[in-house]
């Protein structure tokens, strides 16, 4: 049967496998993608990251110890590492915060962040937790599936952003966030359907989000 987070992926399996094939992924994970699309794809990441430091805290702000250290941890990294990375590939890019800032976000952006950070709000913090999952899971699938492209990309911008999520330290993460999350369920419990439905929800979004910014999406008024 193996563990929950195992089972939560098997039941969401399809989804990720049409996240492999969608051609902004193909794309930048072959360095085909147009620039303005990655373009658009970082600036609409900002209000992406901003809300994944929210849900992290208020998440920490709920639970017991081992949980909230994490889920502190992970807010800080996103405030500070993260947010200098960020702050870094921008500048590649010709790029600054305030253009960002400035950048409204598009409608399926903040569908997610605002299903994200509701999760957590209403939620115990297994379900928020479990709502964070397939956003961090899914960039080392996709990049683990993608390694022998990403390792011949002649676009160096796109290949250094791809092997961030098949480093040792993206890694950790990711495997730190699983175990918590079955050792939650383990010790705890949880409904399972509703994990399901919650880590389905989120890979859907995540298949959303990499659409809308192939489209370049636009409020239609």
């Amino acid at each position: 049967m193996g563990s929950i987070t195992q089972i939560l992926f098997r039941d969401s399996e399809y989804i990720w496998r049409k996240i492999l094939e969608h051609p902004f992924v193909k794309e930048l994970f072959t360095g085909s993608l147009s620039l303005e699309k990655f373009k658009y794809y970082v600036m609409q990441d900002y209000n992406y990251l901003i809300a994944m430091m929210k849900t992290f805290s208020i998440i920490a702000s709920k639970a017991e110890y081992e949980v909230a250290k994490l889920a502190l941890e992970i807010a800080h990294q996103d405030a500070t590492i993260e947010m200098e990375n960020y702050k870094e590939l921008l500048n590649e890019l010709g790029l600054n915060l305030k253009d960002v800032i400035r950048r409204e976000p598009a409608p399926t952006n903040i569908s997610y962040t605002s299903y994200m950070i509701s999760t957590a709000l209403l939620e115990p913090p297994i379900y928020g937790l479990t709502v964070t999952l397939p956003c961090f899971w899914s960039y080392q699938y996709i990049a683990e599936n993608y390694l022998k492209e990403i390792e011949s990309i002649n676009n160096q911008l796109y290949r250094k952003w791809a092997l961030t999520y098949v480093s040792k330290e993206y890694k950790e993460l990711v495997t730190s966030l699983r175990e918590i999350i079955d050792k939650l369920y383990e010790s705890k419990g949880a409904d399972l359907e509703k994990m399901k439905q919650i880590f389905k929800t989120a890979s859907r979004f995540e298949y959303m989000f990499w659409d809308m910014a192939y489209r370049m999406e636009k409020w239609p008024l």
